[in-house]
């Protein structure tokens, strides 16, 4: 269990450090309305952490995901990149599922 659809505000997100069995790295959740989406937190560009501010991934219209290193925007339901220097690229999903209130690692 990650946390609780609960715990995230109709928009907010949250970070995580996930760990597979053979590797361990960032990942974050980031609610939209009463979905969910989950993404490794990479950019294709670089692959530097996305947030601004520790679990912090909207644009500053709440629109897209950001990366706060050089503004690269990504749509949050499926992570492909509208604008920057990775457009055309996409984030890496995670699976995800909710179960009750529940959002497991899937």
């Amino acid at each position: 269990v990650l946390c609780r659809l609960s715990e995230l505000e109709p928009h907010g997100s949250r970070k995580f450090h996930f760990h597979d069995g053979l590797h361990g790295y960032d990942i974050f959740l980031q609610r939209w309305g009463e979905r969910v989406y989950a993404y490794r937190d990479s950019c294709p560009h670089l692959k530097l952490p996305l947030d601004y501010r520790r679990g912090h991934f909207l644009d500053h219209r709440r629109r897209h995901l950001m990366c706060a290193h050089h503004g690269a925007l990504f749509r949050i339901d499926d992570g492909y990149c509208t604008y920057g220097p990775c457009k055309g690229r996409w984030l890496t999903p995670i699976r995800i599922a909710l179960r009750g209130d529940e959002i497991v690692a899937d």
